[in-house]
């Protein structure tokens, strides 16, 4: 099990470096400053060996400023201080690759930087580190992720136009969505490298990042990441977050239970919310009002943006016209709320998904696997002590006060207060619970795995026994300072549980002396270093650094033993312009042609659509099978799974002289034979029997071993059943081979 390293010590040659190095800095006209390094702490990042966490020991700086001091920019010093540091963070170019994107300064005086890196001038997705330095620039903590050891070329084989394109019809087909109702924005050339951004994993590549939005639906805000050499998909996932002062600025539309009033206007806008008949509009101007004075008198905040942003809401809205909308949600291409019939009168729903409008003016965590998980848990957090500061609600239930019920039991979300509708969530990294999500229903598990954090968030506020650790609760006003901090200052758009971990311990030693707002604004308790012994109780408590075994990638299967290469008597890679001479033809019309999305070359058949069928894939031909032969074949999946199990599978059949088509067993497979067994409780034509399903994690490839079909004419198709939800995202097939291994060098295969 991965885990995080973690080292202490005056001098930390890995860490730490006593020699100063300026380089010119394109946001200063000198040189950068030097630093004195001090004892610090470090965790080093499992996945790359670099610096994920820096903190000076005692409360401490990890380093003091030499020479400029307090002359320097806050850019200035943080550039000079990872510059210094370039090994320890894999800055190669020193602060050269580094850009800074923003710069935020808490009540005490001290900055922190927050700074993209660059391989080449192109950035790096989620490859974000943030400094914090003090008022005399010392610097006080670094983290965030980095890499070092990137090969990749800079110069695109697929222009952007194509990118855009494709990520059109990718998002069309995930969402079920019409392409003419879907805008691309301009592509941006990014580097890709799954160890920054999490998810499944991959090689770090060139790729083309495309925003897609609808024009009809608000809760849809693709992001699509193209590779910029073949033209393929390799990420794609919807960053839509779903579920005194008293001077916010409002405005709350009523769409009546009709598909309307989305985006909200002034001119739509209800002239007296607070004086609604309607229940809706009502409270769900009075919730917001609430959480404007949560951040308000607790941290001095105007607004989610600290702006003033005027909070907007449409209530009673239907996407579908006839049919409740049963959610709600935070637009952030809109700036506003949305909620279904009745999603606005819980005040930690609301609370919620306004939070998900801090996060994204904030630490703007992806909603994608870990980051997605923390990006939900902090909504959690944040709803729950708005709505705990007003002391109403039942403890840490999460929308208790909905028609439906509580989604969530922030306690122990190992039960669920809803099980027919919501799974019970992990409490620790290492539960049986978390989800690697691998029909990506959930964006990666963002739903399920936020139960971790929000364990820690119940254990730092009010203290419990768990898991070998006996925690003393801090109290709201504390907890909701060091949750506070860890967004809007420390956490970045990649940051995993681990990160949150160390940003939690990070953001408690810097509030010691401090004397967090209580919800009338008035200064209370002092923070102690006691205080965050209680924090790094929680964070071991729940083992953030420790990664969950999830990940069901199986190793590509083999073609042929050492030293022998393979004999095709069919190869068939979807190629040909004309689709009639492929050797394999879709049954109906769920199978059509991939463009763009392939294992090889650029085309596949992909086998997709909603509700119930029954289709296959079938080759034209019978093939005499040779002794000592294989099937091997190319897939990727997406098939419908949930908590409950699989519902949509995919098998392989073969039919023997035009006999009647059986099924290949698993003892056929020599690699990577069916990974789950279909429902018993469904329609579809497979319940109770093996088959692929749930999320493949990618391409992956299978083989077959022939030996007992030898001599026989034979033909193979493959066949994918549903029940009534469909398939979800669907089957791909490339690369269908049937060969022999010989000694020939015709043709060069992969050792087994």
């Amino acid at each position: 099990m991965l885990a995080s390293k973690r080292v202490i010590g005056a001098a930390i040659a890995v860490a730490l470096s006593s020699t100063a190095a300026p380089v010119a800095w394109a946001q200063s006209a000198g040189p950068l400053p030097a630093f004195s390094p001090k004892a610090a702490e470090v965790v080093l990042n499992a996945r790359t060996g670099l610096v994920a966490w820096m903190s000076g020991v005692g409360g401490g700086p990890v380093a003091s400023a030499l020479g400029q001091g307090g002359a320097a920019s806050f850019e200035q010093a943080a550039a000079g201080f990872l510059s210094q540091q370039s090994t320890a963070f894999g800055l190669r170019s020193g602060s050269a690759e580094l850009s800074p994107v923003k710069t935020s300064t808490d009540a005490s005086g001290r900055g922190f930087v927050r700074f993209q890196q660059t391989y080449k001038g192109v950035p790096i997705i989620g490859a974000e580190l943030v400094v914090q330095v003090g008022a005399s620039r010392d610097v006080m903590s670094a983290s965030g992720r980095s890499v070092g050891d990137i090969s990749v070329s800079t110069q695109p084989g697929v222009a952007g136009d194509g990118a855009r394109k494709t990520a059109v019809s990718s998002t069309a087909r995930v969402h079920g969505a019409p392409e003419t109702d879907l805008v691309a924005a301009e592509p941006v050339l990014s580097i890709h490298d799954a160890r920054v951004m999490g998810g499944p994993p991959a090689p770090p590549a060139l790729v083309w990042r495309v925003d897609v939005t609808s024009k009809t639906r608000e809760d849809l805000r693709q992001i699509v990441l193209v590779d910029a050499q073949n033209g393929r998909v390799a990420v794609t996932f919807n960053q839509a977050a779903h579920a005194a002062p008293a001077n916010a600025l409002q405005w709350v539309c009523d769409a009546g239970n009709a598909v309307a009033k989305v985006p909200c206007t002034q001119a739509d806008a209800v002239s007296n919310p607070t004086g609604s008949d309607v229940p809706d509009v009502k409270l769900a101007a009075k919730f917001a009002e609430s959480t404007y004075d949560f951040y308000a008198r607790r941290f001095d905040r105007n607004s989610l943006d600290d702006a003033g942003l005027r909070l907007v809401s449409t209530v009673r809205f239907q996407r579908t016209a006839g049919q409740d909308y049963q959610n709600a949600f935070w637009s952030g291409d809109l700036g506003q709320m949305v909620y279904g019939k009745d999603f606005a009168t819980a005040e930690d729903v609301v609370g919620h998904e306004l939070s998900h409008g801090f996060t994204d003016f904030s630490s703007s965590l992806f909603y994608y696997y870990q980051s997605g998980a923390l990006n939900e848990s902090l909504s959690d957090i944040f709803g729950d002590l708005v709505q705990r500061s007003h002391d109403t609600g039942d403890g840490w239930l999460l929308g208790e006060d909905l028609p439906i019920g509580a989604i969530r039991n922030m306690k122990d979300p190992t039960i669920s207060p809803n099980p027919a509708l919501f799974p019970a969530q992990p409490d620790k990294m290492t539960s049986t619970l978390w989800t690697g999500d691998f029909s990506f229903r959930d964006q990666g598990g963002v739903h399920v795995n936020s139960g971790v954090g929000n364990k820690a968030a119940y254990l730092i506020t009010d203290g419990d026994t768990f898991n070998g650790q006996t925690v003393k609760g801090l109290g709201i006003d504390k907890a909701a300072a060091i949750f506070y901090r860890v967004n809007n200052f420390i956490l970045t758009s990649s940051s995993d549980y681990a990160d949150f971990g160390n940003a939690m311990k990070q953001s408690c030693k810097d509030l010691i002396g401090s004397r967090p707002k209580n919800k009338k604004g008035v200064a209370k308790a002092a923070i102690t270093a006691d205080d965050c012994k209680e924090v790094a109780k929680a964070v071991t408590a729940t083992e953030m650094s420790k990664d969950p075994q999830y990940w069901p990638i199986p190793a590509e299967a083999g073609v042929c033993p050492s030293g022998k290469t393979a004999k095709y008597k069919l190869f068939e890679t979807f190629e040909a312009t004309d689709t009639t001479s492929y050797k394999f033809q879709g049954s109906d019309f769920h199978w059509s042609v991939v463009d763009n999305y392939a294992a090889s070359n650029f085309h596949a058949l992909y086998a997709s659509g909603g509700g119930q069928y029954d289709t296959n894939l079938a080759s034209t031909d019978n093939a005499k099978i040779p002794a000592k032969a294989y099937l091997r074949f190319a897939h990727y999946y997406n098939l419908y799974t949930n908590s409950a199990g699989s519902s949509a599978g995919g098998v392989v059949e073969y039919s023997v002289n035009n006999g009647d088509w059986q099924r290949v067993p698993a003892t056929m497979f020599k690699d990577n034979p069916y990974n789950t067994t279909i429902r018993t409780d469904t329609g579809s034509a497979f319940a109770g029997q093996a088959a692929f399903s749930g999320f493949s994690g990618g391409w992956t490839s299978s083989r077959i071993d022939l030996s007992s079909l030898s001599g026989k004419k034979v033909k193979f198709r493959f066949r994918m059943a549903t029940d009534f939800d469909g398939a979800w995202d669907g089957w791909i097939i490339d690369d269908v081979r049937l060969y022999t291994c010989g000694s020939s060098k015709a043709d060069v295969a992969s050792a087994e």
